[in-house]
């Protein structure tokens, strides 16, 4: 994917020895190549594909195209049996759980999964 796009991985830690539950990369569209790019224009898709469990999750922030079909294609391709976590599942907090970068009772399903890594996107 990084031929066809902008792409950057997120999982660096994981190549230093780090541990993270999952490997991230973020996919930057035009918009955000723009010199100095206002608040409104940010437009980056972030996804995720989780080590703990069959799960991958994409975090888009822009304008509706197709990258986001053509990154689940992918990553369906590449871990047959893979799915995505619907955002009223992975938006659920874990009561008990306190993790790097969420204290206990703030982090989300998806945080646990894909790591903090997840709320890099938002706006």
């Amino acid at each position: 994917m990084g031929d066809r796009y902008g792409l950057q991985n997120e999982s660096l830690s994981l190549v230093a020895g780090g541990s993270d539950p999952a490997y991230s990369a973020r996919i930057y569209r035009p918009k955000d190549l723009e010199p100095v790019p206002s608040p409104n224009s940010r437009a980056s898709l972030s996804f995720h594909v989780s080590l703990l469990g069959p799960y991958y999750g994409i975090h888009d922030t822009g304008e509706p195209d197709e990258i986001p079909t053509a990154v689940a294609e992918e990553i369906e391709a590449t871990y047959p049996g893979y799915q995505t976590i619907p955002p009223e599942l992975g938006n659920e907090v874990v009561p008990d759980v306190a993790m790097d970068g969420a204290l206990m009772g703030e982090a989300t399903i998806y945080m646990c999964l894909f790591s903090k890594v997840w709320t890099w996107v938002d706006p």
